[in-house]
């Protein structure tokens, strides 16, 4: 039986053109850095929902401000987070090879 197209004569290895491959790098990547900055964000999320939750701290209007911080940061997770997904199907597609 011939080799698919792409695939080494062994069947063990696909063999990729330069940019694809590093189009899927950079997509894998740029994942990484979002799944990291959102896992920073994460801890700074909990370590200020936290902090509002002892209100002896804050008085009204820095705790509206951080009230507002902490919206702004749950609104940017998730996107970034739906990036993350966007870039691994992207990277998954090129990648795909046909059987």
């Amino acid at each position: 039986m011939p080799p698919i197209p792409g695939q080494s004569p062994d069947g063990d290895k696909i063999l990729v053109d330069r940019k694809m491959f590093r189009t899927v790098f950079s997509l894998l990547l740029s994942s990484l850095d979002e799944l990291n900055y959102a896992r920073h964000r994460e801890v700074f999320l909990d370590s200020l929902n936290t902090f509002l939750t002892e209100p002896s701290f804050l008085d009204g209007d820095q705790c509206f401000q951080a009230s507002l911080l902490l919206d702004a940061y749950y609104e940017y997770v998730p996107a970034s987070l739906s990036s993350v997904r966007s870039n691994l199907e992207q990277a998954l597609e090129l990648m795909r090879v046909e059987r």
